[in-house]
């Protein structure tokens, strides 16, 4: 499982965007945002560079990418 840590994630809609555009990702399944962590976690082999590409032109910056 990986996390991100995502600045902005600040109610229950942005969690509900943000696990939108997770689960657009191909690869990615399993995905959970929690807006006390401000964090998303998911199972899948994608790049970090896959993220940040996919948060590019939204309002969501992410802060770290961490692999458990």
């Amino acid at each position: 499982m990986k996390t991100v840590i995502i600045k902005g994630i600040c109610c229950k809609g942005c969690a509900k965007e943000l696990e939108g555009i997770f689960n657009n990702i191909y690869g990615i399944s399993n995905v959970k945002v929690s807006t006390d962590d401000c964090a998303v976690t998911y199972d899948g082999y994608v790049s970090n560079r896959v993220i940040l590409e996919a948060l590019e032109g939204t309002k969501y910056e992410v802060d770290k990418i961490v692999s458990d």
